[in-house]
């Protein structure tokens, strides 16, 4: 009779604990954050260090996208991405018409690669950039995103 009783003793403090315990985590978000809102860059390495730009837009009069150091367009050019337009489709930068200006790459050299525009609402737009060089010099690719910046 005392082994029935410390039995049921030991599975009832098994039962309360297992009870008590937590067992629920919290859920992964179902929706990631979304990419802030900018321009940002990596030199050389698609996983490498990420670089944001003070400030960006498109100008649609030009069918440009700017990325500025400061907080203005009057804080200096770090890209310059001239295209053919600026509606959502792929850009080929070897297109006449089409063209980049890095002020990483340095000057001389064949400048290739693409542009995409993913989004262009007449208020913002976003897209992907991936250029290549043939300059000498430290950099000679660039992965770059555009996300929600202001077109003007």
């Amino acid at each position: 009779m005392k082994t029935i009783f410390k039995s049921i003793a030991v599975l009832a403090v098994c039962a309360v604990l297992f009870i008590s315990c937590n067992r629920s985590e919290d859920p992964a978000p179902n929706n990631p954050l979304p990419a802030a809102a900018g321009f940002t860059w990596r030199e050389n390495d698609p996983n490498g260090a990420v670089k944001t730009a003070g400030s960006s837009e498109v100008r649609t009069q030009y069918k440009s996208i700017f990325a500025f150091a400061g907080p203005t367009a009057t804080s200096g050019t770090i890209f310059e991405i001239n295209l053919t337009g600026t509606v959502p489709a792929t850009y080929d930068l070897a297109t006449s018409g089409n063209a980049l200006y890095y002020g990483g790459f340095g000057p001389g050299g064949t400048i290739t690669g693409k542009v995409i525009i993913t989004k262009n609402d007449g208020s913002k737009a976003s897209g992907t950039l991936e250029a290549f060089t043939t300059a000498s010099g430290n950099i000679t690719k660039v992965y770059g995103t555009f996300t929600d910046i202001p077109v003007k």
